[in-house]
């Protein structure tokens, strides 16, 4: 580097390899270092080049290119007449010139100060034989030069101690005095950053993490780059095990099952399943030819038998208790009704002395929150209301005057209309769902806040529970919701569930279909408080806009935040 901070291919300004003369002239041009080599005032003579490129150059003696007050100029690749072009004349440069004496610059530059000059012996005076403007900047610091007696004459010797700029080390100093700490290095040596080689989106998801990449000297300790990237997971071939290898948010993607895991099963006629005595039996996950299949057996089940008289179950599970043995019922057919409105349910007995009705199955969260009339349900005729999509299987029981119980069964389909919400998490604590509506006042407010405090706001939804204790469910729904407008659905830690995973299904528009239209699924839920406005998440999951009666546009969110920054701000 010469004293400009400029790199010079030979090494830099002052130096001469073996087999150069003085002044570090050889017999030969050597091409591409911006030097006059052969030292006959040109350079790079007969070198091809690119027309229109430039390069440093320097045409003086090659031994004091950039040494002292010694500067490169620029040169220009102009026509040469043949296919490259050739090095034009160098401009700008600053050949050696004879010592002023005062006491600053190289003029001659040889590397000393005003050499040849007077000066009493002993004397000690500040001296710096790069750019000036470099002195005093990063670790570019000045000399001394003492006068000294040679031959009966004094002169001044070499500048001393003295600091000049040369390549950055890239460890956060400013080596070549330009002001700027590691100039042209692609980090600072020993920081570490994290990395990852893996897909967009991986990251953090799945087994997939990243790792550390430390920065390190390049070459020499001149310039630094950083290193591999150690310690990352990388995604990898599903094992069907449960975990996610895949790293895709989906654990056991593309497998037929997750080991280990079971699924109920049922060998005989699907009208049978669960009826009377009748019962599933389990399938359980195994390893396959392709990496997981459910066994062929079922395990456990129970299938339909002859009745059997006075024993007072359904052996031959057709839904009815000892028939042909005494008393007689019949069940209504299998139904269906919007949920959240009341069905009228009739059964038609023979010889039968009294009615008790129950829910044998129902969607998660349904049975608990069904409502009948009269309550109990024990009259022939009964009013059921569903309040979660989905089918209900309901016994009715009779009694005869002897006794004996018969019974059938039947399904009520709940199905969705308009919009519909449904929040349930997976163990203890009290979370909430709530729905905004289209403003951007805070949350917690009445009336653009549907939630436990304000069930039935006067623009449309209606929260049909609260529930306080455990899995919930809690449902909102809007049977004309307006359109193109935006619905805002979010859930709040409101008490003891810290840890708890929440889920909320979407309907929107179908009145035929119990699948939800979408489904989000929340983080662990954060805080340990109680209340509205606390430190616990408030989990903001997505939008809805109705553009149709029976069609939506649905915009996840899934943000988290505070619900004291909920009670604030939309």
């Amino acid at each position: 580097m010469d004293a400009s901070g400029d790199v010079l291919t030979d090494g830099g300004g002052g130096g001469t390899s073996p087999d150069a003369g003085p002044d570090g002239c050889r017999g030969a041009e050597v091409c591409g270092n911006g030097l006059d080599d052969d030292c006959d005032g040109s350079v790079d003579e007969g070198c091809g080049c690119e027309i229109g490129a430039t390069q440093r150059c320097y045409d003086g003696p090659p031994a004091r290119a950039g040494v002292g007050a010694c500067r490169r100029g620029e040169q220009a690749c102009v026509s040469g007449g043949g296919e490259f072009g050739a090095w034009g004349a160098c401009e700008g440069s600053t050949p050696p010139g004879e010592e002023l004496c005062e006491g600053t610059a190289d003029e001659d530059c040889d590397g000393v100060i005003d050499e040849g000059c007077g000066c009493t012996p002993g004397d000690v005076r500040p001296c710096y034989t790069a750019a000036a403007e470099t002195e005093g900047v990063g670790t570019c610091v000045g000399g001394t030069q003492e006068c000294v007696a040679m031959g009966g004459t004094a002169d001044w010797g070499r500048c001393t101690g003295e600091v000049t700029p040369r390549p950055e080390l890239c460890d956060g100093l400013d080596y070549d005095c330009d002001g700027v700490a590691n100039t042209g290095c692609e980090c600072v040596v020993g920081t570490v950053r994290g990395c990852y080689t893996g897909p967009v989106g991986t990251v953090g998801v799945g087994i997939c993490r990243e790792g550390a990449q430390t920065c390190e000297p390049g070459p020499g300790g001149v310039g630094a780059m950083w290193g591999a990237c150690l310690g990352e997971v990388l995604p990898e071939a599903d094992r069907c095990d449960g975990i996610d290898y895949t790293c895709t948010g989906v654990p056991g993607a593309g497998c037929a099952c997750i080991l280990g895991t079971s699924r109920p099963c049922y060998g005989g006629p699907p009208a049978t399943r669960g009826v009377g005595l009748c019962r599933d039996g389990t399938n359980t996950c195994v390893a396959g030819a392709g990496g997981a299949e459910w066994s062929g057996s079922c395990d456990g089940e129970r299938l339909p038998v002859t009745e059997v008289c006075d024993n007072a179950a359904d052996d031959d599970c057709d839904g009815a208790v000892d028939e042909g043995c005494g008393g007689t019922i019949t069940c209504p057919g299998d139904t269906t009704v919007p949920a959240g409105q009341s069905v009228t349910l009739t059964a038609v007995g023979v010889g039968i002395a009294s009615y008790s009705w129950s829910i044998v199955s129902a969607p998660a969260g349904g049975a608990s929150t069904a409502r009948w009339s009269p309550s109990p349900p024990n009259t022939a005729t009964v009013s059921f209301t569903p309040t979660i999509v989905g089918d209900y299987v309901i016994e009715v029981r009779g009694t005869d005057a002897a006794g004996r119980v018969v019974t059938c069964r039947f399904t009520v389909r709940a199905l969705p209309h308009g919009l519909r919400v449904e929040l349930s998490w997976n163990g203890t604590g009290d979370v909430d769902l709530h729905m905004h509506n289209p403003t951007t006042q805070p949350w917690f407010r009445a009336p653009e806040d549907c939630y436990y405090a304000n069930r039935t706001p006067a623009w449309g939804a209606v929260l049909d529970f609260d529930n306080t204790s455990a899995n919930g469910p809690e449902n909102i729904r809007m049977d004309s919701p307006a359109l193109n407008v935006d619905y805002t659905i979010a859930v709040h830690n409101y008490a003891r569930a810290a840890g708890r995973v929440a889920t909320v299904n979407v309907f929107c528009g179908s009145t035929t279909s119990t699948i939800p239209t979408q489904t989000f699924t929340s983080r662990a839920l954060a805080g340990t408080s109680a209340g509205n406005c606390t430190n616990n998440d408030f989990w903001t999951v997505a939008r809805v806009r109705f553009t149709s009666a029976s069609t939506c546009t649905i915009t996840p969110i899934n943000t988290y935040r505070t619900s004291s920054s909920a009670c604030s701000s939309f």
